[in-house]
């Protein structure tokens, strides 16, 4: 078999040293078509002897080169990378990808005001509070002024309290009466400074209690 190799190498006026690399080049391919189409031991091994021998002209090597490096069925990674909208054979086509949601537009601010009802002992008050008015005055008095809202009663202050509105949110501070104020029924001290009651339900101001909504 060494002869017949060499003799075909000196055909075409090679070396011996490319002899050898070529003897091992074709070897390596044979095996790699013998490992492809999953030959059995023994036409494995007839495969390589006849790659090997005089049989094993140029075209035979083209073919080898070839075989050896075509794609085989055995090579697609699990037959399941198509892509969106291609179609698989004999099968309709994939949907088209979903698209990506828009990002939610920024929240509105609410720009609602605010109102306290309650009931007094001669009657009803009800009190509205305007969110682009920055402050009130809660006062027991009759309202003299834009920013005053009177709570006629007499354990309410002349001033009480002071509502702050800022940002959609409503304020409250104790201005220190003998009173007292008090959000959900826990006691507002002068020494806490404003606390937002936007999400507060009542507030008392002595002993009128007094219900907060939006308006």
């Amino acid at each position: 078999m060494g002869v017949e190799i060499a003799a075909l190498m000196g055909f075409f006026g090679l070396t011996s040293a490319f002899a050898l690399v070529a003897t091992i080049l074709a070897a390596w391919m044979a095996w790699r078509i013998v490992e492809k189409t999953g030959l059995p031991g023994w036409a494995g091994l007839g495969a390589i002897l006849l790659t090997l021998t005089g049989v094993g002209t140029i075209v035979p090597l083209v073919l080898l080169w070839v075989f050896a490096f075509m794609r085989w069925p055995r090579d697609e990674p699990g037959r399941a990378t198509l892509g969106y909208g291609a179609a698989p054979a004999g099968g309709p086509a994939r949907p088209a990808p979903p698209r990506a949601l828009a990002a939610p537009a920024a929240a509105l601010a609410d720009r609602r005001g605010w109102k306290l009802t309650g009931s007094l002992p001669g009657g009803a008050v009800a009190l509205a509070i305007d969110a682009s008015v920055v402050g009130y005055v809660l006062t027991g008095a009759p309202a003299a002024q834009p920013g005053e809202l009177s709570v006629p009663d007499p354990s309410v202050g002349r001033p009480h309290a002071r509502l702050m509105t800022a940002s959609g949110r409503l304020g409250l501070e104790d201005l220190g009466t003998a009173g007292g104020t008090f959000i959900d029924g826990a006691r507002l001290l002068p020494e806490h400074g404003p606390r937002d009651i936007s999400a507060a339900r009542s507030i008392r101001l002595g002993t009128v209690e007094l219900a907060l909504a939006r308006a």
